[in-house]
């Protein structure tokens, strides 16, 4: 067995951040949500960026206390040090978390690949696990490299639809400022948008300074995350109606295709790079915990084994994997979320 290799510093870690949350919600689950929210769908992401900068406050503290990557089941083996199995069970429940997180995504990158071909969906949902899964073990500076790539791409998209609605004479006119019912329906499916963050702290033995960065890296990147939320939503709301936002399988490529063709086709492109990159963080950060359950003896050695040239746990990382892959049949994307 071998460490793993400690090289990322803020910037990558914000990185990570974001793009988990960003791809894991906006680019995949604001359709469902604003079939319960309607006009208010901004109202409902900034109730759920709330309750997440809450409970990012939490994940800060306890990942500068302690800076092992398995998070919950970390903190939970801290707090219950004589009742092993709450720790065991929370985190092998997270593990498996962000295992369906990467096939939400993974059958949301499927939505938008049909799009443009007409492909299997499960197919290509089992093919996107499968190659980031590979690139996962390969290596987390490899890894590092394509999120930064893909996480500029998806906030220039947002940007990108911010700026449509912007361009549009009634922009923001017609968003509710009265919550509804549906309002605090829709934001308890909206807070999956804004999982994410917590898999910063399972970066922990690979983060040169986490006692520092953890913390600072798991705040910004939810403030970011819900300022972009809000501003989407509303521009969304501006070029095109709840009703039909709910209906496509695509829907902020459905948004971009108000102004032009060519403008949804760029969303859809970027949309395949978000969903993509939740994807791999997502096989990553789930990886770890395991990764720590085992090096901690709560599940069996074997899943703490690592590659000794790459430095990453491929044991869990497969697991993790295989887990991800038994809930594709499953097939419709809200019933993972």
């Amino acid at each position: 067995m071998s460490g793993l290799n400690r090289s990322l510093g803020l910037p990558m870690l914000i990185f990570y951040g974001t793009g988990m949350i960003l791809g894991a919600g906006i680019y995949s689950i604001i359709g469902k949500a604003a079939e319960q929210t309607g006009e208010t769908l901004w109202l409902g992401f900034l109730f759920s960026g709330i309750s997440a900068l809450l409970t990012a406050l939490s994940y800060a503290e306890l990942s500068a206390m302690y800076p092992k990557a398995g998070a919950e089941f970390i903190y939970l083996g801290k707090a219950f040090s004589k009742e092993n199995w709450i720790a065991s069970t929370i985190g092998t429940s997270m593990a498996l978390s962000g295992s369906a997180t990467a096939a939400a995504v993974a059958l949301s990158f499927a939505g938008y690949v049909n799009q443009f071909t007409n492909v299997s969906t499960s197919l290509v949902a089992a093919s996107v696990l499968l190659f980031f899964s590979g690139v996962a073990i390969i290596g987390i500076q490899q890894s590092s490299w394509f999120t930064v790539v893909s996480t500029l791409i998806e906030v220039g998209g947002l940007i990108f639809i911010i700026y449509l609605g912007t361009l549009h004479e009634k922009f923001g006119i017609g968003i509710s400022f009265t919550p509804t019912a549906g309002t605090f329906a829709g934001s308890a499916l909206i807070i999956f948008s804004f999982f994410g963050f917590e898999n910063i702290a399972n970066l922990a033995d690979e983060t040169k300074n986490p006692e520092k960065h953890l913390p600072l890296a798991i705040i910004l990147s939810v403030l970011i995350a819900t300022t972009l939320y809000v501003l989407v939503s509303i521009s969304a709301l501006t070029l095109i109606t709840p009703n039909l936002l709910a209906q496509s399988n695509a829907p902020l490529m459905a948004v971009a295709k108000t102004k032009s063709e060519q403008a949804g086709s760029i969303l859809g492109a970027v949309a395949l790079f978000s969903t993509a990159n939740t994807a791999l963080i997502s096989l990553i950060g789930s990886s770890r915990i395991l990764y720590s359950m085992g090096s901690a003896g709560s599940l069996p050695k074997i899943i703490s084994r690592t590659n000794p040239k790459r430095k990453t746990p491929w044991v869990a990382s497969m697991i993790i994997l295989v887990a991800a892959l038994l809930l594709l049949p499953l097939r419709k994307l809200d019933t993972v979320a």
